[in-house]
């Protein structure tokens, strides 16, 4: 049994609560260094890094309307858009 689902996941409605995900908050790359590749091996290291600590998928947050990151993400790193997330000051 894998330690880190219980001996019913497969049948639980929020298994994928328990799924190890590999979340990347930003990656930053100086303007005159992008489209050189520090980009892309930045997060193949890190998706290289979750991946061999049993992360199977992985969530980026970016602002959904970035001239640089929409197209590096989507066209690039070949991420899907699957959520929307909101944003609210207290």
């Amino acid at each position: 049994m894998d330690v880190n689902r219980g001996p019913d996941a497969d049948r639980h409605p929020m298994r994928e609560m328990a799924e190890p995900i590999l979340k990347v908050d930003s990656i930053m790359v100086l303007e005159d260094e992008r489209g050189a590749g520090v980009g892309t091996a930045l997060m193949s290291a890190a998706e290289t890094w979750g991946r061999d600590r049993g992360a199977t998928r992985a969530v980026v947050i970016s602002y959904e309307n970035s001239p640089s990151s929409v197209p590096f993400y989507e066209g690039r790193m070949r991420y899907e858009r699957h959520t929307i997330g909101y944003l609210k000051s207290l």
